[in-house]
């Protein structure tokens, strides 16, 4: 009995069995050019946050810069926008400064930050504070003047001053003060200054004291206490 056609007709099974098995193991290899290179869109926006400011709060004074910190993982971060009271918002480059146009006071800043896919997160909202004054000085005489000449303060006898320096909001740097013509004294205290040695050892019936005192963000408030002392 001849076998060879049954023989044959085996072979061209295995065969075709061969191809079909190399033929499924290529399409699903890690090599197919379709499944490795698909594409996940990124629809995840940014998360923005505004840095506090070097005092630790969100007390701007007129040259303090406004900075962000914007976390984009996938991506990357395209841009951030933001708006301070009712002024147009402007685009963040890390360097602008307070409004020169704001007064002192309480504002609410909004923000938001956009990817470079478009994602666009929600506004975010932060109340700051501007400060653009210096400390107040606040002067104290142990003695009631006893008339006035022109407006300035005549008193009769010895007389102590105290000046009072005070900053609630970033706090006191410097103070500086000069008495008549003198020189320039850079006082070691820095929220409250005695003059009374000094003024003991004037001369002079008139006398005139400029104080100059600086925040934290270099705003200066200038204060000339003026007054006249008779025996």
């Amino acid at each position: 009995m001849n076998n060879s056609p049954k023989i044959l007709a085996g072979f061209f099974c295995i065969l075709i069995s061969f191809f079909s098995v190399a033929q499924l193991a290529f399409e699903k290899s890690p090599m197919d050019s379709t499944a490795n290179n698909s594409i996940i869109k990124d629809l995840t926006p940014p998360h923005t946050d505004l840095l506090p400011t070097l005092t630790g709060n969100y007390i701007y004074g007129p040259a303090t810069r406004i900075k962000f910190e914007i976390i984009e993982k996938e991506s990357g971060w395209e841009t951030t926008y933001f708006q301070i009271a009712d002024l147009p918002y402007m685009k963040s480059d890390g360097r602008q400064m307070m409004p020169h146009d704001l007064n002192d006071g309480e504002y609410t800043m909004q923000y938001y930050s956009v990817d470079k896919e478009g994602n666009q997160e929600q506004v975010q909202e932060k109340t700051i504070y501007l400060d653009k004054h210096g400390p107040k000085v606040t002067p104290y005489f142990n003695i009631t003047p006893t008339s006035f000449i022109e407006g300035i303060p005549v008193f009769s006898g010895s007389v102590d001053l105290i000046a009072e320096i005070v900053d609630n909001n970033v706090g006191v740097q410097k103070v500086t003060y000069r008495i008549n013509e003198g020189p320039i004294v850079e006082s070691d205290e820095l929220h409250t200054i005695d003059f009374s040695k000094e003024l003991s050892q004037l001369e002079s019936e008139t006398i005139i004291i400029e104080i100059k005192a600086y925040d934290t963000f270099y705003n200066i408030s200038k204060t000339v206490i003026a007054f006249k002392t008779k025996e």
